[in-house]
């Protein structure tokens, strides 16, 4: 099958180069005529029956790859699902969800959707799904059984902690949104906090209505988030960063084979009125048009940009829908920063190690490093480093040196700290929906013993009897499980607003940029 494969792959690049060669080339038209007969030999002699179109599918991933990591082939299905993700909405009932315990489990319902008006709750487990048993249900099926055209009906079963009784449930399908901010609020007195998880067709939108409600609520500063943002619509990246920038400077340009592919980008005066300090957090995750607006903002000295090196995405792809639905990406250009920075990271060595180098620790900045990696000037003249991926203007490495014993617990499939937080949630109801910063407050005054150490473990024990736990090596990551575990009880009291609250309390990276501010301050003044 290995052999069939190579067959296919080599088939499939001489139909690629139809796109791109003449057909009066004749080394050309005898690979054409030899591609023809390797098919019906194919389909003739090999041992086995072939699916060809699903080998055919393999072998345009297998072509596509040798091209560079970001020229793709997508099927129908992913592309459908791709498309829902940066339109932002499709239709369904609107919850977020984990297979917990073999049951659909709700993290939390998306407010203003089916399952937010019907009650839903986090820690509700959908255990039938139009009286049909939901148990061992896989994330594909769930999909299929619970989206659906708007207006349709669905009927569900939950089981509800402390409650005996299963309570039955009819859903009427609408529009759920996919939100591109994740989280905004103020963070301490005068620090506002934007979490931005990708860059659809509204993102640009969302950013603005949370920068101006902050900006009511007092934001004095900013903290930027996109870490683990893998980007998205470059023209949403570009309209962020006219919000920001007051002058016309050149904030993105791209650079291709054919002459349309090469486009500058400059800031739009008219929209930048939010002069206020900015901080852009970013790390390996960050990617494409993440890097176009933390590249942006440090060029042009309009932000500090504090984490890790992301993650040097910087190929501009075109898509092109096929008759069948599916999709493909050619790379047709390169993304450069406004002081030529190419964002792009090599790849020369092959997918696996441009993939497996992200891992590595090497990529950070230690004063040998920084000596090897080409030097750009900023607009006022400060120096940023090439080489593919932003360079942070200050390294801060988010915390991942945990016990053997907490990384055990953290990467539980039944997500242990989740389930805890349900168990122990009614001990908070005191806190009322307008009592989260004393709620806060009290978190951080007593950290380290708000939650009971024994009584987790042994739970943790009840729980899965095969999973031993030190209690030396959980004590001393204790303070980062407790608040795990306090921001999933913020969550079923408030929002995600107050989960991501709670968890930068424990966040490094986000506390360097706390520390920052001034730096930031300066670029202003």
């Amino acid at each position: 099958m290995k052999n069939y494969k190579k067959i296919i792959i080599v088939s499939i690049t001489i139909l690629a180069c139809i796109i791109f060669v003449s057909f009066s080339n004749s080394n050309t038209l005898a690979k054409l005529k030899s591609l023809s007969y390797i098919i019906r030999l194919v389909e003739n002699y090999y041992v086995d029956e072939v699916d060809l179109s699903k080998t055919l599918d393999g072998a345009i991933h297998g072509f596509l790859d040798e091209l560079d990591p970001h020229s793709s082939y997508i099927n129908s299905e992913d592309f459908k699902y791709m498309q829902e993700s940066l339109q932002g909405e499709f239709e369904g009932i609107g919850i977020e969800f984990a297979i917990l315990d073999g049951y659909i489990t709700v993290i939390s319902p998306i407010p203003g959707t089916p399952s937010d008006k019907a009650g839903l709750v986090g820690g509700d487990k959908i255990i039938k799904i139009n009286g049909e048993s939901a148990y061992k249900i896989t994330q594909d099926e769930v999909f299929k059984k619970l989206r659906g055209q708007r207006g349709s009906s669905v009927d569900i079963t939950i089981q509800r902690i402390g409650l005996d009784e299963t309570i039955p449930i009819t859903l009427i399908r609408d529009k759920i949104p996919i939100y591109s901010v994740i989280a905004s609020f103020i963070y301490d007195d005068n620090t506002g906090y934007i979490k931005v998880n990708r860059f659809a067709q509204q993102t640009f939108e969302e950013v603005n209505d949370a920068y101006d409600k902050l900006e009511k609520s007092g934001m004095k500063n900013l903290i930027l988030d996109l870490r683990n943002n893998g980007g998205g619509l470059m023209d949403q990246a570009v309209s962020i960063l006219d919000m920001f920038i007051n002058s016309n400077d050149t904030i993105l340009y791209t650079k291709g084979r054919i002459n349309n592919a090469n486009e500058v980008f400059y800031a739009n005066k008219k929209f930048s009125d939010k002069k206020i300090p900015v901080i852009v957090l970013i790390n390996r995750s960050s990617a494409s048009a993440s890097e176009i607006v933390s590249g942006a903002f440090q060029d042009l000295d309009r932000g500090i940009v504090v984490g890790e090196t992301s993650f040097g995405k910087g190929l501009v792809q075109k898509q092109f829908v096929l008759d069948d639905g599916s999709a493909v990406r050619i790379t047709v250009a390169k993304y450069y920063t406004p002081s030529g920075r190419l964002i792009q990271r090599e790849f020369e060595n092959g997918v696996d190690e441009y993939y497996n180098n992200l891992l590595t620790d090497n990529r950070e900045a230690t004063d040998s490093l920084l000596a090897k990696k080409p030097i750009y000037k900023t607009k006022n003249g400060r120096n940023v480093y090439g080489g593919g991926g932003i360079t942070p203007d200050i390294y801060s490495i988010q915390k991942l040196d945990f016990t053997n014993s907490t990384q055990q617990l953290l990467t539980h499939p039944n997500r242990l700290t989740f389930k805890y937080a349900k168990m122990v949630y009614n001990d908070y109801k005191n806190f009322t929906k307008k009592d989260f910063q004393k709620f806060n407050t009290h978190i951080i005054k007593n950290q380290g013993s708000v939650i009971d150490i024994n009584n987790f473990i042994n739970w943790v024990s009840s729980e899965d009897e095969k999973l031993t736990l030190d209690i030396e090596e959980i004590n001393q990551d204790w303070l980062y499980i407790e608040n795990r575990i306090i921001a999933e009880i913020a969550n079923s009291l408030w929002d995600k607003n107050s989960y991501y609250h709670i968890l930068l309390n424990q966040d490094n990276q986000f506390l360097t940029a706390i520390e920052n501010l001034d730096k930031a301050k300066l670029l202003i003044d």
